[in-house]
């Protein structure tokens, strides 16, 4: 915008005018419309963003567009924020002349009953715990303040969306639930109606900050735990009748799927590491036990394979290096398995000794 043409701006009340077809009076009431329809959507609109909006969707001049703001304002509809402070339009004008690269906001003047707006920071200090939120003496700080306040509480949700999709990990219902209510009362960000929405929504809101609070809480502080119980459960369940067998440890077991298949396990965690300190305290008894009964068996499976390797050597009457090489796997095998600390890694250590085995035969063979 030129500066002449800011220049130009007048200040002061518009003139009456008289004639229902009259194009300044529609153009007015197109730019007021505008300046609704946005900061309904946005809380506010920034003066040279809002100008270039208009222009693009209504055949109107820069010029024209910032006569009819400055009007508006000068009927106190609206009024103009810049750093945090409100400005009067003659002010503002002579911030344009300065430099027309501010930041310049416009608000709109419609304000919640006060008494509704002192009732909504007292509802919210009692909220969030905090105790300086009656230094807001403007509802269109106060009403930014709420805006940021969702944003946080939607940010806080998406960021525990994801997981919460998967097999086992609570709060996928209420995430789900939450962000369609943010979504609804966000939906004009204005401070009229956003101060309204919190003073009618009030125990829907209240909900809506606990759920946050569980689920965030969950998903920041007790998703290691939590993985843990999903873990050990599977590998609880693969030695269930061992665990049947003692009827502390079985209660215990079906108290952690309970509490595992819970949508709200938010006040179980730590009830969920006792329980499963002493189940898998239990549960490690019986692998082990396992494990030295398979080690055991597997062993003597591979003294036996030396053995009939010796034989099938002898009987081939196979070369040194042929004899080395077989009979130095299977003792490596041996010494593996004797040091395996799991019933997998040892039946693979000894299936690993039976294909050779058989390629080993085949090479004396033709040997």
């Amino acid at each position: 915008m030129k500066k002449q043409e800011i220049q130009d701006i007048q200040l002061g009340h518009q003139q009456l005018l008289f004639g229902f077809e009259s194009s300044e009076l529609k153009g007015r009431d197109i730019v007021m419309s505008c300046i609704i329809n946005q900061t309904e959507k946005h809380g506010y609109v920034v003066l040279d963003e809002f100008i270039q909006y208009v222009k693009e969707f209504h055949d109107l001049s820069e010029f024209e567009i910032l006569q009819h703001i400055f009007w508006i304002a000068q009927d106190s509809k609206i009024h103009f924020r810049m750093d945090e402070k409100n400005l009067e339009p003659y002010i503002v004008k002579k911030v344009l002349l300065k430099s027309t690269g501010q930041s310049i906001k416009i608000i709109t003047n419609k304000s919640v009953d006060d008494s509704v707006f002192q009732d909504v920071k007292r509802f919210y200090e009692k909220l969030s715990g905090q105790e300086n939120i009656d230094h807001f003496d403007d509802q269109y700080e106060f009403a930014r303040f709420l805006a940021k306040e969702i944003r946080d509480w939607e940010s806080c949700l998406k960021s525990h969306k994801f997981t919460a999709q998967k097999p086992y990990f609570p709060g996928k219902k209420k995430i789900d639930d939450s962000l369609r209510f943010i979504k609804k009362i966000s939906t004009k960000l204005d401070p009229f109606s956003l101060i309204n929405t919190f003073y009618n929504n009030k125990e829907k809101i209240i909900k809506l900050v606990d759920d946050v609070r569980n689920i965030t809480g969950f998903y920041t502080r007790h998703i290691d735990i939590w993985k843990t119980l999903i873990q050990s459960v599977k590998e609880f369940s693969e030695n269930l009748p061992e665990l049947k067998k003692d009827s502390e440890i079985a209660t215990g077991f079906d108290r952690l799927k309970q509490i595992l298949s819970s949508p709200e396990p938010y006040e179980m965690i730590t009830e969920t590491g006792e329980l499963l300190k002493k189940v898998k305290s239990y549960h490690d008894i019986i692998v082990e036990k396992k494990t030295k009964q398979c080690r055991a068996t597997a062993l003597l499976k591979i003294d036996h394979m030396i053995e009939g390797m010796k034989d099938h050597l002898n009987a081939h009457k196979a070369n040194q290096d042929l004899r080395n090489k077989s009979l130095y796997f299977l003792r490596r095998i041996k010494n593996l398995i004797s040091n395996a600390g799991n019933i997998k890694d040892i039946n693979n250590y000894l299936n690993d000794a039976e294909d050779m085995l058989d390629t080993f035969r085949e090479e004396i063979k033709e040997s």
